[in-house]
């Protein structure tokens, strides 16, 4: 046989062969394109709250929130700037055993045991909120594309990213991501957001990137979830989100 004739076909076999040995990482990596968004000025609701003189020691500045059962004030892990009427939330967290009224309060799953509810402070009055009907009760008609963003990860739990890096040391599964907007469509908005495994502790989890439909009256629903990336990460607890019912 001509030795040239050989040479073909035995390299071609050798060099498959030799990167189905190789190790995940020597491998190239998946290339994904971003397609960017500007974000929203999550800001404007801690400035709501200053703006009611809620400012330095809030058990001073604003002892109705403390008066509600808070130990502790902190903003919501989500952001809520974009919801009308523009009222100020905070998140109430209440750390001295059992709350005085467990009807508005629960505890977050994963190692924080202290009890947390949400505070709307609503026309001079500090209400406390736990519940998905309540909160589209005094939020909903849903009428702009800010709003639509805020309402929707208020009531799903979900994320905004706007920062996600193409060179990031991350295990992307697709080609192509959008990051947080908006698309106004007939009967509402489509929201696209993000989410995790939910998993607690350290590891591989995975990341989905989730689009949901905001109704106008305030209704939300997930509509499609797709894996983008795995990344090692560690989460030891959630953030509070709305009850169902």
């Amino acid at each position: 046989m001509n030795k040239k004739f050989l040479l073909l076909i035995i390299l071609p076999l050798f060099l498959g062969m030799s990167c189905a040995g190789l190790p995940r990482f020597a491998l190239p990596l998946q290339k994904v394109k971003i397609i960017e968004y500007p974000p929203l000025d999550w800001s404007i609701n801690g400035q709501r709250l200053k703006d009611l003189g809620c400012a330095g020691n809030l058990s001073q500045s604003c002892p109705e929130l403390f008066a509600l059962g808070c130990t502790e004030i902190t903003t919501p892990s989500f952001y809520l700037g974009g919801l009308q009427p523009p009222y100020p939330i905070v998140e109430c967290i209440h750390a001295n055993g059992t709350p005085a009224d467990p009807t508005y309060f629960r505890q977050t799953a994963g190692l924080d045991s202290r009890y947390r509810s949400f505070v709307v402070l609503q026309e001079g009055e500090a209400r406390l909120l736990i519940k998905k009907q309540q909160f589209q009760q005094l939020f909903a008609p849903v009428e702009s594309a800010e709003e639509a963003i805020s309402y929707a990860m208020a009531m799903t739990s979900l994320s905004a990213r706007n920062d996600l890096d193409p060179n990031a040391d991350l295990d992307y599964l697709v080609e192509m991501i959008q990051e947080t907007h908006v698309e106004q469509v007939s009967d509402g908005y489509i929201v696209y957001l993000f989410d995790t495994d939910r998993q607690m502790g350290c590891g591989k989890h995975s990341f989905y990137a989730v689009t949901v439909h905001v109704k106008p009256e305030g209704e939300v629903q997930e509509i499609t979830r797709h894996e983008i990336y795995r990344s090692y990460a560690c989460f030891d607890f959630e953030a509070l989100s709305l009850d169902s019912e």
